[in-house]
């Protein structure tokens, strides 16, 4: 009996195990030598698996899907206004009002609207330019998502109104980021 902490014992006529498998081989037929690639194979370069072929877009189906995302984001903007302010009764820190509206739902309704509108025209810059698009727009869309939800802090804001502007901030943000980055798995294509 060999010892269980040594594989094979080589007293007893035991060999060691081969490293690998002997490869399948067909009577008559010569094998590749070990190391080199067939004679047909087409070389390619080696990459570290991080570089993005050429990606593009369908067009048309990505910017229905930004649309989309847009009219999510701005009911976003107007369900949160709307049932925080008229329902529940609570204050939340106006937005910019960017199109002079005169009205603060409807400035929540904008600035989500053009905050989704900004993502999706990123995405699609960085689809075209930069290889890993989708970890760049991410980072992107959380830092962009962290300073609009710290703005309301800014100044002599009371606390409760701008906390509840910020946790606006975070669900338009986190939902425009979860939309775009599912129409882009639908819409991207490899270029050959």
């Amino acid at each position: 009996m060999s010892d269980p902490n040594r594989p094979y014992d080589a007293d007893y006529g035991e060999q060691p195990p081969p490293a690998y498998p002997p490869p399948a081989q067909t009577p008559g037929v010569p094998t590749q030598p070990v190391g080199q690639p067939p004679a047909d194979a087409r070389a390619q370069a080696v990459t570290s698996g991080t570089e993005n072929p050429r990606l593009a877009l369908e067009v048309g189906r990505y910017w229905a899907g930004a649309l989309a995302t847009m009219l999510v984001a701005a009911l976003i903007g107007l369900a949160a206004s709307f049932i925080l302010e008229e329902v529940l009764g609570l204050d939340v820190q106006p937005q910019a009002d960017l199109l002079g509206t005169g009205s603060d739902t409807m400035a929540w309704v904008v600035a989500g609207a053009l905050f989704a509108l900004l993502a999706a025209i990123v995405l699609y810059l960085l689809v075209l330019s930069t290889p890993r698009p989708r970890s760049f727009f991410g980072w992107v869309v959380a830092l962009a998502t962290v300073i609009l939800a710290a703005v309301p802090f800014a100044g002599r804001a009371d606390l409760v109104p701008a906390i509840l502007a910020a946790v606006v901030w975070i669900i338009i943000g986190s939902a425009v980021y979860s939309l775009l980055t599912g129409t882009l798995s639908r819409t991207v294509v490899r270029r050959t």
